[in-house]
C-alpha cells in the first residue's frame, strides 16, 4: 500500500534563482514542520556495478541494490553507500584535497571553490553531471537531518514547494531498498521558460533522523531514474 499525497497548483512566488531554489531543497534548510510521506519508486533492473569507494570498498546494505549504469559511493560521515550515476563526478570528504576535481564540480554548480567544500560540512556527498552541456548541470546532494521526525512531515514539503513556485508537487510513502521506510517528494518549477524537476528521496535512519538526497536536473525522466537508484541502494 502506498499513500500519495498531490499538492494543487501553487500559484509561482517572486522570483528566485535557481541556485536558491535548489539549496532551499535542502530539507535543514527549509523552516517548517509536519507530516510525512512519500512515493513508491521502481527497484527493478539492478545489478552489480563499478563500486566507487572513499575507503576500500562502498557496499549497499542487505536488500539493496545498485542499477545498471550507477556506481555506489561511500559516504564516511553517515556509514553508507548511496547510488550515483556512473558519468557524474562525485565529491566527498575523502577526495575534496583533489583540488582539479573540486575546480571541475565548483564550475558546473556555478559556485567558488570555497563554497563547494564549505557545503560538504552540511551536505557530505555532491554528485554532478560536470560534461552537462549548456547553462544547466544536474546534480545531487546528501545530508542526515536530525531531531526532525523519521521522515519529513507532509507540512514541511508542502511548505517547501510554496517556497519555490513549484507548478505540480506529489509526496509518496514507500520504503528503500534495504526495508527501511521512506519517502519521495517530487516538484517542478520553472525559470525563464525552463522546466526544472526536482526530487528528495528520504529514507529514515530511526524514530528522529533520516537521510536525504535531493536531485535536481532539467529532465523529469533523468530526476526519477537517479531517485529510483538512490532508493533503492539505501
Amino acid at each position: 500500500m502506498t499513500r500519495s499525497t498531490r499538492f494543487p497548483r501553487l500559484v509561482p512566488l517572486a522570483a528566485t534563482g535557481l541556485t536558491a531554489v535548489a539549496l532551499s531543497l535542502s530539507l535543514a534548510a527549509c523552516s517548517s514542520s509536519d507530516s510525512g510521506s512519500a512515493d513508491p519508486a521502481s527497484t527493478e533492473s539492478s545489478q552489480s556495478v563499478t563500486i566507487e569507494s572513499s575507503a576500500d570498498a562502498a557496499q549497499a546494505p542487505d536488500g539493496a541494490a545498485v542499477p545498471e549504469g550507477f556506481t555506489l559511493v561511500e559516504v564516511p560521515e553517515y556509514g553508507i553507500s548511496v547510488a550515483v550515476p556512473s558519468d557524474w563526478e562525485t565529491l566527498t570528504s575523502a577526495n575534496a584535497s583533489d583540488t582539479e576535481l573540486v575546480a571541475r564540480v565548483a564550475k558546473a554548480r556555478d559556485m567558488s571553490e570555497d563554497e563547494v567544500i564549505a557545503d560538504l560540512e552540511d551536505r557530505p556527498l555532491l554528485s554532478i553531471d560536470t560534461a552537462a552541456e549548456g547553462d544547466f548541470a544536474p546534480y545531487l546532494v546528501l545530508s542526515r537531518i536530525d531531531d526532525d521526525g523519521p521522515l519529513p512531515s507532509e507540512d514541511k514539503m508542502q511548505s517547501l514547494a510554496e517556497l519555490n513556485a513549484a507548478e505540480t508537487s506529489e509526496l509518496e510513502q514507500t520504503t528503500s531498498g534495504s526495508g527501511a521506510d521512506a519517502s519521495l517528494f517530487t516538484m517542478n518549477a520553472s525559470d525563464d521558460g525552463v522546466q526544472y524537476n526536482f526530487s528528495a528521496v528520504s529514507v529514515s535512519e530511526g524514530d528522529d533522523a533520516y537521510i536525504t538526497t535531493v536531485v535536481v536536473s532539467d529532465s523529469a525522466q533523468q530526476a526519477q531514474e537517479v531517485s529510483e537508484a538512490v532508493l533503492a541502494s539505501l
